[in-house]
């Protein structure tokens, strides 16, 4: 019977020093230490989202709560808090890097995923997308650029009317129609004709039609057109398309 109670004495004498040990640690939090590589603005909105985090003291604070209101951001990315003693939080995180322009206010990451970000960053291609999601409009820019960059082109503009036909527009290039089928192939066919005719010639194309079987029109910007003529190109022919007419073929 002694020793039952002097083990509950004990017991009950290690709680109230556990206890006792945990209020004196857990202090309020005064603040937060963030890392990772940030803007200014980017760093002002992260903050303005942990002031308004409900926080306990350091230790009653669950970590995965704050980590769930950084996650509101949706540029925030692999994010991991931890205590620093006696009362800070130190958050670090990484942001997704857009890679485009959704839109009129949005961009998009490397994985097609939307953000809001807070900067604005000029000079990213511009996504103007009917119908596909995120993804799919980077799957198609991807494969796209990739075959662009053959002849040192880049895609300024990445467009899909209501219809799902894709065009782009290059930086240093037309306007390229590509359609909504093949578009795989109708880019190559292009550069296949950009190779040979039009990055030598003394007329600047205004858009490059490639939605033929077996060819692609061009059309030449106004200002430099005679005729009002447009080319068609099939295989290492060419034809001539005159208001509508095309001869030649």
């Amino acid at each position: 019977m002694f020793s039952r109670l002097l083990l509950t004495v004990v017991g009950l004498s290690i709680g109230v020093v556990s206890a006792g040990i945990w209020h004196a640690l857990d202090k309020p939090v005064l603040g937060f230490v963030i890392e990772g590589d940030l803007s200014g603005m980017e760093r002002d909105e992260l903050q303005a989202t942990l002031s308004d985090t409900e926080l306990k003291g350091i230790l009653s604070t669950r970590l995965d709560a704050v980590v769930s209101r950084v996650q509101d951001l949706h540029w925030a990315k692999d994010i991991s808090v931890r205590r620093a003693w006696p009362d800070r939080f130190v958050v670090t995180l990484h942001k997704a890097a857009p890679v485009a322009r959704w839109g009129d206010k949005q961009y998009v990451s490397a994985y097609g995923d939307l953000l809001e970000l807070p900067d604005v960053y000029p000079g990213l291609p511009h996504f103007m997308v009917a119908v596909s999601n995120p993804q799919e409009a980077m799957q198609t820019y991807r494969l796209l650029d990739q075959i662009a960059a053959r002849e040192s082109l880049a895609i300024s503009r990445l467009s899909q009317n209501s219809q799902g036909e894709w065009s782009v527009e290059l930086s240093k290039g037309p306007r390229v129609l590509l359609g909504a089928e093949q578009i795989n192939e109708r880019m190559h066919r292009f550069l296949l004709v950009y190779r040979r005719v039009l990055s030598a010639g003394e007329k600047s194309a205004e858009y490059v039609d490639a939605r033929y079987a077996n060819g692609v029109a061009v059309r030449y910007v106004p200002e430099q057109q005679t005729n009002n003529e447009s080319l068609l190109v099939a295989g290492a022919d060419a034809a001539v398309y005159v208001e509508g007419r095309k001869d030649g073929r």
